[in-house]
C-alpha cells in the first residue's frame, strides 16, 4: 500500500503532464500500481482499530527502550519479544514500530555543499508535446547545475535517448567553459544499465567512454532518493515556474533560443538564494578544467541496416541511395547531430552520405551510385519519387533499337489465305 506522500508525489507528477509508464519508471512503482493511485483519492479514510500499543501491553516499555537504542527493525523486535513470551502478531508490532521510523526517516537533514569545480547534477524534465517537422513528439528539457556556483544550463530536445543524452552534457560543458570532476544523476538507462543485489552499477558502456573522454567520474543516486541531487531537481523546478509559464514559442529552434536568452539575462544573473551571490559571478571561480580545442566526441546514434538489391537503404521510414557494390550487405548508418547521415562499410568506412529527411516515404537518391549498373536494374527501381532520375540515367544507357521493316497489313492477310488453301 502507498504512502500518502508517495500517492502525492504520483499525483503531481500526472498533473504536470508525465505519462504513466514515465511515473512508473521515475518512481519505480509498477503501472498498475500508479494507475490506481490515480484513480483513489489522496486520503483514504481511517478505520477505528485497537492500537498497537494496547495489544503488545507489557512489552512496550521494552520495545520503547530498544528503539530509543536505535533499533527499528520490527523482524529483529518480534524474535526477542517471542523469546519473553510474546504471542501477538507481527504486523500489531510493526503498528507499533512504524510512527518511530516514519520520525526517523523525517529528522532535519544538513545541506551538502560541494567544493569549486567538483560536482555538476543533471536531470530530464518533461513538459508536454512539440509539433516537430510535421510530427507530434514529446517535449523535455535537460538541466545541469553547478554544485558551487549555481551556474545552469537548459536545453529542449524532442528525445532522452543516449544520443542527446551525451550531446547535452557535451552542449553544456561548452556553454560552462569546462567539465566539473564528476556528474551527478538518476539511475538512467542512458547511464546504467543495472544494479546488482549487492549495490555494483554496470554502467552503459558509452556512457562510461564519453566520461573517460571528457575526463569526469559519473556517479548515480541511490535508488529513490531523488534528493541526493536537490540542486538540480530545484533547478528543473525553477526551469517550470520562471521560464516556462506563459512561454510562447514557433518551434523548438525558437524555444531553445529563448532559453538561452533567459539563462544569459535571468537565471544566472540572479542573486542565488542559498549562495546570496550570482551564478555567473562565481563560475570562473568554479576553476573547471577547460576544453582547451578538444574536437566534439562522436554523438552519433549508430544502428545498422541491411541494403536491397536495388541499392536502397531504409532508415526511420525514408530510402536512401548507396553505391550499387554495397547492394545486399548490412552497413552502419550513423546519424548525426547536424542532422546528416552517414553510411559506412562494416568495419567503418564512409560511402555514401544524405541529408537526414525529414518527410516519410521518401527516397533520396544520389544518381552517381548507380553507375555501371545495367539499365534494366535501373529501370525496376520502384519509387515514382525517382522517376526523373532513373530516366535520365536510363537514357544514358539505352541500347539502340534494332531495325524493323515496316510493311502492308495486306501482305499478311494475303499470307493467311493460302495457308487456308
Amino acid at each position: 500500500m502507498l504512502a500518502v506522500e508517495d500517492r502525492f508525489m504520483i499525483k503531481d507528477l500526472h498533473r504536470q503532464g508525465m505519462s504513466i509508464s514515465d511515473i512508473a519508471r521515475q518512481t519505480g512503482h509498477d503501472r498498475k500500481t500508479v494507475r490506481k493511485a490515480l484513480d483513489e483519492p489522496l486520503m483514504r479514510p481511517r478505520q477505528p482499530r485497537q492500537t498497537a500499543r494496547y495489544r503488545l501491553g507489557p512489552y512496550v516499555a521494552y520495545l520503547e527502550k530498544r528503539i530509543e537504542e536505535g533499533v527499528l527493525n520490527a523482524s529483529k523486535l518480534y524474535d526477542e519479544l517471542k523469546q519473553q513470551g510474546y504471542e501477538g502478531s507481527r504486523s500489531h508490532l510493526r503498528a507499533f514500530v512504524r510512527p518511530f521510523r516514519t520520525l526517523r526517516q523525517t529528522q532535519a537533514t544538513v545541506r551538502f555543499e560541494t567544493e569549486p569545480g567538483e560536482q555538476a547534477q543533471v536531470d530530464w524534465g518533461h513538459f508536454g508535446y512539440i509539433n516537430h517537422h510535421g510530427h507530434q513528439r514529446r517535449l523535455y528539457a535537460f538541466v545541469m547545475t553547478l554544485g558551487w556556483s549555481r551556474a545552469m544550463y537548459v536545453e529542449f530536445t524532442v528525445s532522452a535517448d543516449a544520443a542527446w543524452w551525451l550531446r547535452c552534457h557535451q552542449h553544456a560543458f561548452q556553454f560552462f567553459g569546462g567539465v566539473p570532476r564528476e556528474v551527478l544523476h538518476d539511475n538512467l538507462k542512458t547511464a546504467v544499465l543495472e544494479r546488482d543485489n549487492g549495490g555494483s552499477i554496470h554502467w552503459n558502456p558509452r556512457y562510461l567512454d564519453f566520461a573517460h573522454y571528457y575526463g569526469f567520474t559519473p556517479k548515480a543516486c541511490q535508488p529513490y532518493r531523488a534528493q541526493t541531487k536537490g540542486k538540480v531537481e530545484s533547478g528543473v523546478k525553477y526551469v517550470r515556474r520562471n521560464f516556462w509559464l506563459g512561454l510562447q514559442f514557433v518551434d523548438l529552434w525558437d524555444l531553445n533560443r529563448q532559453a538561452r536568452t533567459w539563462l544569459d539575462t535571468v537565471a544566472n544573473v540572479r542573486i542565488h538564494g542559498t549562495t546570496g551571490q550570482m551564478p555567473w559571478g562565481r563560475l570562473p571561480l568554479e576553476h573547471l578544467p577547460p576544453l582547451l580545442g578538444k574536437p566534439a566526441y562522436d554523438t552519433s546514434l549508430i544502428s545498422h541496416r541491411r541494403s536491397s538489391t536495388d541499392c536502397l537503404l531504409s532508415y526511420d521510414g525514408n530510402y536512401y541511395s548507396v553505391p550499387a557494390a554495397y547492394h545486399s550487405q548490412v552497413l552502419l548508418v550513423r546519424e548525426t547531430e547536424q542532422d546528416e547521415l552517414i553510411i559506412c562499410t562494416g568495419q567503418g568506412d564512409e560511402i555514401a552520405r544524405h541529408r537526414l529527411s525529414t518527410a516519410y516515404n521518401e527516397r533520396i537518391i544520389e544518381p552517381a551510385h548507380y553507375q555501371g549498373v545495367a539499365s534494366r536494374t535501373a529501370l525496376r527501381q520502384p519509387a515514382p519519387a525517382t522517376q526523373l532520375v532513373l530516366t535520365t540515367f536510363a537514357a544514358a544507357h539505352q541500347e539502340a533499337a534494332p531495325a524493323v521493316e515496316i510493311r502492308s497489313l495486306e501482305l499478311y492477310e494475303r499470307l493467311a489465305a493460302e495457308a487456308l488453301v
